[in-house]
């Protein structure tokens, strides 16, 4: 069953900060996430995003599939329900919004 919820990454936030931080440091354009992740548009403004197979974007193999939700305004991804972007420190924008913002019909 595919997590929706509010904090999809509980229990693996140290995780997601090492993932984000690998992310952070690599040149990604559209190919790399069309690879990575599955796109659904939900509603006017709204993606979510899951594994586009079975290993995560570390090439490991997925304990659980986690889908999180994107929030798109104005043209570009604004909010996030992953850890990273739910930080009250260091707002930045995570990777599945900057995979949002790189897809080139969203």
């Amino acid at each position: 069953m595919t997590d929706t919820g509010a904090d999809p990454d509980r229990g693996r936030e140290h995780i997601e900060v090492l993932r984000e931080t690998v992310d952070r440091n690599r040149d990604r354009d559209w190919a790399d996430y069309r690879e990575r992740f599955s796109f659904t548009v939900v509603d006017d403004g709204t993606v979510l995003l899951s594994p586009a197979d079975e290993t995560d974007t570390m090439g490991s193999a997925v304990e659980q599939e986690v889908t999180h939700t994107v929030i798109v305004n104005g043209g570009s991804a604004v909010d996030c329900n992953c850890h990273v972007a739910q930080r009250p420190f260091d707002p930045q924008s995570c990777r599945h919004m900057r995979a949002v913002d790189a897809h080139p019909r969203l």
